[in-house]
């Protein structure tokens, strides 16, 4: 059987729950722990306009493209450009951006990449 996030989060909670109270019943201790677990995969997904953490760790400006996760066909479209890191993207506007063909939805997904490490394309 293979953690899942879900196992892991819930490991932790369950760590924090024996720590702080005495739970006569390990089956309602699981059970808990698991409740909290899935709380707080819920309120992470709704906190992806935050940076994500193995990011934080580096330099973001230096990262590779590739880093950001994106679509491969926006990847490919912003090598036409010359691009290759993170400064490179930040410092190219979004009409340069749009001039590889590249629409709404594509752009929009850019800038919410950039957006979680706490930039934004050039002006």
């Amino acid at each position: 059987m293979s953690s899942t996030r879900l196992d892991k989060f819930a490991a932790a909670a369950l760590t924090g729950l024996l720590a702080r109270s005495d739970w006569d019943d390990a089956d309602a201790a699981a059970r808990e722990a698991y409740r909290l677990a899935r709380a707080m995969m819920a309120e992470r997904a709704r906190q992806d306009e935050l940076p994500d953490s193995e990011m934080a760790m580096a330099d973001p400006m230096n990262l590779p493209l590739a880093a950001l996760k994106l679509n491969l066909r926006i990847e490919k479209k912003l090598a036409t450009l010359g691009l290759e890191t993170v400064r490179d993207l930040t410092l190219t506007t979004e009409k340069a951006v749009r001039s590889t063909g590249l629409k709404d939805e594509s752009v929009d997904e850019i800038r919410q990449s950039l957006h979680r490490l706490g930039l934004h394309l050039g002006t």
